[in-house]
């Protein structure tokens, strides 16, 4: 009998916990339907800050889960990838090749198309991290962004 009891409580607890925790929903966008509103909360949680003109080519955004994760395609002006750089993440990030590749199973995500590429990739305070792969795609700067949240 005591074995019943202590799994009851175990079950009990796990269903509260579960209960309890908050998940969003899922995104997919892709272009004209990436807005400002996209880039809006892509600059709040990564830090990064898009110049005028900067266009959403796709967005994916995971929020189902317990760890919520988002992936961007951004075309920059060809006059502002200067202005893009300025970004923190390039000024202070380490010079390597994105690991976690969000956007990987969807079409618009082509990394392997770039020419002049440069990676970046960033810890962020609170357990968030963020990488970022600018590079030229058919004479576009495009930039590949991922952000996640342990």
């Amino acid at each position: 009998m005591r074995y019943f009891s202590t799994n009851a409580v175990v079950l009990i607890a796990a269903a509260f916990f579960v209960g309890c925790l908050e998940f969003g929903e899922d995104v997919e966008l892709v272009t004209p339907n990436v807005t400002a509103r996209e880039l809006a909360e892509v600059s709040q949680r990564t830090g990064i800050q898009f110049p005028e003109g900067t266009t959403g080519l796709g967005y994916l955004f995971l929020g189902s889960g317990i760890d919520d994760a988002l992936a961007i395609k951004v075309s920059i002006p060809l006059d502002q990838k200067e202005a893009f750089l300025k970004n923190e993440l390039f000024q202070s990030g380490n010079k390597s090749k994105p690991s976690i590749q969000i956007g990987k199973g969807q079409p618009w995500w082509q990394l392997n198309v770039l020419s002049e590429r440069q990676d970046h990739t960033k810890d962020l305070p609170k357990g968030k991290y963020v990488e970022c792969t600018l590079g030229l795609e058919e004479g576009n700067w495009v930039a590949y962004i991922t952000w996640i949240s342990t």
